[in-house]
């Protein structure tokens, strides 16, 4: 069962690193095939990658680079069949058996709901040796289930886009879930098909959209214990720094200002809310808007809270038991 596995990098020093781990810790190696938007100075020597024969690599100036959403459109566009889709950023390492960790709770949730989508903010991970991969990985006694919730001090935001955080749950149980991490998305590749990356958003309201778009076309959210990655976060006295699309020192020499995209794609935040942009880059018919509220307790188009509980503690979702219900039998 091929994982057609989605990597996007802006000038990212990881990035090799982030490829070395995926396949030094899948159990199956030989079904791993890497999608890799390298947005950079210059090009990756894809000689040094024993598995260059599984890597399908696009290389951009990092001057004509366009933000994450439209990076992680282009990957997708390297696709070609695979069996799993899973999309991960490219500072993150992996834990050994990642592929079948995921494959594995992929089924089991598929027992009993249809479209299923895993999605996770992963632990947090510093590097001590870049060159030795060798890190230092935060809360990896952890074995919880994190959920995701909006940060209350920052609910829509700018206009329909919300900040959000992971949290605790307390138990490790599989949790059905309404917010997407754009870090972290493992479904089956039929997703790419569905519910494609929107290449029109740049940062604000990518995961936001995505959520929307994949709960309106059918698919679940769940969110499951012990996720075996790690992630690189922002920490300035780290030793590794790496340069984001909107820092004021990249906005040279490019075509394209990254204010302007990051207002386009607020205004496409507003079209695809508003109903005007149609399938498959807007809202799906099969649910809708109020049963996103009803499900969440968030009103996207009315930018209300209707259940803080929920929406900013998971208080709701976490007292359910989803794995004793299904979308199979019952519409949820």
């Amino acid at each position: 069962m091929k994982i057609f596995l989605s990597i996007s990098s802006y000038k990212d020093p990881l990035l090799v690193n982030t490829l070395q781990s995926a396949y030094e810790n899948a159990h199956h190696k030989e079904n791993i095939v890497f999608a890799v938007v390298d947005q950079s100075d210059s090009r990756l020597d894809l000689e040094e990658f024993s598995f260059i024969e599984q890597i399908r690599y696009l290389h951009l100036d990092a001057k004509y680079a366009r933000g994450c959403a439209w990076a992680r459109s282009l990957a997708q566009s390297l696709f070609m069949g695979e069996d799993y889709f899973f999309q991960v950023d490219s500072h993150t390492i992996f834990e050994d058996g990642w592929d079948e960790y995921f494959i594995k709770y992929y089924r089991d949730i598929s027992k009993k709901f249809y479209r299923p989508v895993i999605s996770n903010y992963p632990r947090n991970f510093e590097v001590i040796d870049l060159e030795k991969q060798s890190y230092n990985k935060y809360q990896q006694d952890d074995k919880s289930t994190h959920v995701m919730v909006i940060d209350k001090e920052n609910v829509f935001k700018d206009g329909y886009f919300s900040m959000k955080k992971g949290i605790p749950s307390g138990d490790n149980n599989i949790k059905k879930g309404f917010l997407i991490a754009g870090g972290c998305i493992f479904s089956a590749g039929s997703i790419i098909n569905d519910v494609p990356y929107d290449p029109f958003l740049y940062f604000d309201g990518e995961e936001d959209s995505l959520a929307w778009r994949l709960f309106t076309n059918g698919y679940s959210i769940f969110h499951t214990p012990d996720t075996p990655l790690f992630h690189y976060y922002v920490n300035p006295s780290n030793v590794i720094k790496r340069p984001f699309h909107w820092d004021q020192t990249e906005n040279i020499d490019r075509p394209t200002n990254w204010h302007d995209l990051k207002q386009i794609g607020r205004q496409r935040l507003d079209l695809i809310v508003e109903g005007k942009i149609n399938p498959p880059y807007g809202v799906g018919n099969d649910k809708t808007f109020k049963d996103y509220a009803d499900f969440s307790g968030l009103n996207i188009p009315r930018k209300e809270v209707l259940d803080p509980n929920n929406v900013f503690a998971f208080e709701k979702l976490n007292s359910i038991k989803w794995s004793a219900n299904s979308e199979k039998f019952s519409i949820l």
